[in-house]
C-alpha cells in the first residue's frame, strides 16, 4: 500500500492518529484556505470544489444537522470512484470536518485534477498551522487484496464504497467490527426532463450550454450525468422542440470541443461505437441512432435496466417522450439518482415525487446543476452519517 498523502506516513503512525472533536475552527480555517487555493486554479473542476468550500457555503451545510452534540465516527474509510477522480475529496473533507480520521483508497487511474489536488494538499501540509489537521487525512493507492489495506478495511468504524454493484458486494464481504457502518454508492442512472413547450418559449439561449455542462463534464461518466433525456408534451410539441433544441446543442458543443472542455479520443469513440452495436445486438434499442456533433441521439420507448446498464457514456443520449408525469413515475427504480429539469418550478417536481412515493430519484436539480455535490447524496444526509449524534 503506497501512501500518497501525507508524506512519510508509516502504518504505525497511521494507527496512532486519533479523531478530533467535530466542527473544529481549525478545520474550518483549513477548508477556507483550501478554497482560496482552488479558486485560483485554471481547472473548472478544482474551481468548483473551491467554490463549494467557501466559508459561506460551509455555514449553510452545517445547518443540515444539529451540530451541538455531533461526534466523529472514528476512522472513516473510503474507496474512491474511478470515473470522477475528485469526487472522493468532497466526502473526505466533510468527514475530516466532523473530526474523523479519513483513509481513502484512490483509483489506479490518476487524472490531472487529482494530481494537482495532491500538490496543493502537500503544500498546505508543510504549513505548521494546517499540518495537524491534515494528518487525519490519508490518501493511498493499492490493490484491493493488499494486506495493509485489508487491515484498514477490517478496523474501520465506517466504510464508504463507490463503484459497480459487483465491486461493492465484494468489498462488503471483508470482515469489519460489528459497529461499523457500510455505505455503498453503486450503479446509478440519471435523467433530464425537458418541458417541450417551455423549450419552445425559451429565449435566453442558455439551455443547450446548461444541458451540455451536465452531460459532457466527466465524459458523461458521473453518476449524476444525465444519460436519458425525457421530453414532456404532445408528439407535435416535442417534435418542434427537438428541432430547436438539438441544433443549438450541436452549435454549443463545438465550443466545448474548441476550448478543451470535452474531447472524444479514439479509444472513447471506439468504446462508444462498440456499446451502441452491443445495445442493438441485445435488442435493447430498435431505432437507428443519430449523430449531433459530438453527441449521439438514440430513441427509446421506456426506462429499461438492460439498456441503462449497457449505456456506453461518451455523449450517448437516450431520448424518450411522455405526455404525463405518471408515465415517468411508473418506471422509476432505486438506481435512478438525479433528475435535472427545465420548465418547472423545483417545488412542483419535489412535491410530485414525494406524493407519488416514487422508488427512484434522490436528487432533483435544475438543468446545469446536476453535477454539483450536495451533502444530501443518494438519499442520505452524509453529515449525519459521518458523525454520531449524542442524545
Amino acid at each position: 500500500m503506497k501512501v500518497l498523502f501525507p508524506r512519510s506516513l508509516t502504518m504505525d503512525r497511521l494507527e496512532a492518529i486519533s479523531p478530533a472533536p467535530a466542527w473544529r475552527g481549525e478545520v474550518r480555517g483549513l477548508l477556507g484556505k483550501l478554497s482560496e487555493k482552488l479558486m485560483s486554479e485554471p481547472s473548472a473542476t478544482l474551481k468548483a470544489l473551491g467554490f463549494w468550500l467557501r466559508p459561506a457555503h460551509l455555514k449553510q451545510m452545517a445547518l443540515l444537522v444539529d451540530g451541538t452534540r455531533m461526534r466523529p465516527r472514528g476512522k472513516v474509510l473510503q474507496v474512491a470512484p474511478g470515473n470522477v477522480d475528485t469526487l472522493f475529496i468532497y466526502v473526505a473533507l466533510l468527514a475530516l470536518w466532523l473530526g474523523n480520521v479519513v483513509v481513502v483508497r484512490l483509483s489506479s487511474r490518476q487524472g490531472e485534477d487529482e494530481a494537482r489536488l495532491l500538490d496543493i494538499l502537500h503544500a498546505l501540509a508543510e504549513t505548521q498551522c494546517w499540518s495537524e489537521e491534515l494528518q487525519r487525512l490519508v490518501l493511498v493507492r493499492c490493490e484491493y487484496d493488499d494486506p495493509d489495506w485489508t487491515a484498514q478495511m477490517s478496523s474501520a468504524d465506517m466504510r464508504i464504497f463507490w463503484g459497480s454493484d459487483n465491486t461493492i458486494r465484494r468489498l462488503s464481504t471483508v470482515p469489519k467490527p460489528s459497529h461499523c457502518i457500510d455505505l455503498g454508492m453503486g450503479h446509478k442512472h440519471s435523467l433530464c426532463l425537458l418541458h417541450a413547450k417551455k423549450v419552445l418559449d425559451n429565449k435566453d439561449g442558455q439551455l443547450a450550454a446548461l444541458f451540455l455542462r451536465d452531460t459532457l463534464e466527466f465524459a458523461q461518466q458521473g453518476c449524476a450525468s444525465p444519460r436519458t433525456l425525457i421530453w414532456f408534451g404532445s408528439a407535435s410539441c416535442v417534435a418542434a422542440a427537438q428541432e430547436v433544441f438539438w441544433p443549438a446543442v450541436e452549435e454549443v458543443a463545438k465550443d466545448f470541443i474548441a476550448t478543451g472542455r470535452y474531447q472524444l479520443d479514439d479509444a472513447s469513440a471506439l468504446e462508444r461505437l462498440s456499446g451502441l452495436q452491443q445495445l442493438a445486438l441485445d435488442g435493447c434499442v430498435h431505432d437507428p441512432w443519430q449523430r449531433v456533433g459530438c453527441l449521439v441521439r438514440l430513441p427509446v420507448e421506456e426506462l429499461s435496466q438492460r439498456q441503462e446498464l449497457g449505456h456506453p457514456a461518451h455523449g450517448v443520449v437516450y431520448e424518450w417522450a411522455i405526455n404525463d408525469l405518471s408515465e415517468l413515475a411508473a418506471q422509476l427504480k432505486p438506481w435512478h439518482q438525479t433528475l435535472s429539469y427545465f420548465g418547472w418550478d423545483r417545488s412542483e417536481l419535489t412535491e410530485w415525487a414525494t406524493h407519488q412515493a416514487v422508488l427512484g430519484l434522490d436528487r432533483i436539480e435544475s438543468v446545469g446543476q446536476a453535477l454539483i455535490f450536495h451533502p444530501i447524496w443518494d438519499g442520505l444526509n452524509l453529515l449525519q452519517q459521518l458523525g454520531r449524534q449524542l442524545r
